[in-house]
C-alpha cells in the first residue's frame, strides 16, 4: 500500500484475499466476488480440504478463498484425489477424519455446481481442469483402502 491516506468517500483497496470484482476482473460487476486465481466472476467463497493420515500423525490442510467454477473444480479435484490416497494410513483417519473430509469436499462440489461459468478468460490465467476425479490414479489407489474400511465397519456392525 502507499503512504497516502484514503480520500474521503474512497476507501483503500481491500486485501487480495477479500478482493471484489473491479479492474482486475473486467467481466464482473462491482458487487460480485472475483476469483482469486484468475479474476473471473462470479465466484463464491469456499474452503477445500485435504487430509493426510500418516502412520504416527495426521495433517489437516484447508485452501480457503474465492474461486470461480473452473478454478474451484480444478482445486477440488486435485485436493480430493490427494485425500483419497493419502488419508487412510492412520486408524483415526481411516475411521473418522478422511470420510469427513471427503464429505465436506462433496458439499463444496455442490456449491461449485450451482455457479454459472466464469465467462471468457482474457489473461489465460484460469487453472486447467485436468482429468475427472474418478480417472485420476490417486483416487483409484484410494478406493482400495476405502473398501477395506467399509468392509471392516460392516463386519463390526453385523456382529
Amino acid at each position: 500500500m502507499t503512504d497516502r491516506p484514503a480520500l474521503p468517500g474512497y476507501p483503500l483497496r481491500p486485501a487480495p484475499s477479500a478482493r471484489r470484482a473491479g479492474p482486475e476482473a473486467p467481466y464482473a460487476t462491482p458487487w460480485q466476488l472475483a476469483c482469486q486465481m484468475c479474476g473471473g466472476s462470479p465466484a463464491v467463497e469456499m474452503a477445500i480440504r485435504h487430509h493426510q493420515g500418516l502412520v504416527f500423525f495426521m495433517l489437516f490442510r484447508k485452501r480457503k478463498g474465492h474461486f470461480c467454477r473452473t478454478c474451484g473444480t480444478a482445486l477440488l479435484r486435485k485436493h480430493t484425489a490427494m485425500t483419497m490416497w493419502q488419508g487412510w494410513w492412520h486408524p483415526l483417519s481411516a475411521l473418522l477424519f478422511n470420510p469427513v473430509t471427503i464429505l465436506l469436499n462433496w458439499r463444496v462440489h455442490a456449491k461449485i455446481e450451482r455457479l454459472p461459468g466464469p465467462g471468457p478468460d482474457p489473461f489465460a490465467s484460469r487453472l486447467p481442469l485436468g482429468k475427472p476425479l474418478l480417472l485420476r490414479p490417486g483416487t483409484l489407489v484410494g478406493l482400495l483402502p476405502a473398501a477395506v474400511v467399509l468392509l471392516f465397519l460392516a463386519n463390526l456392525i453385523a456382529g
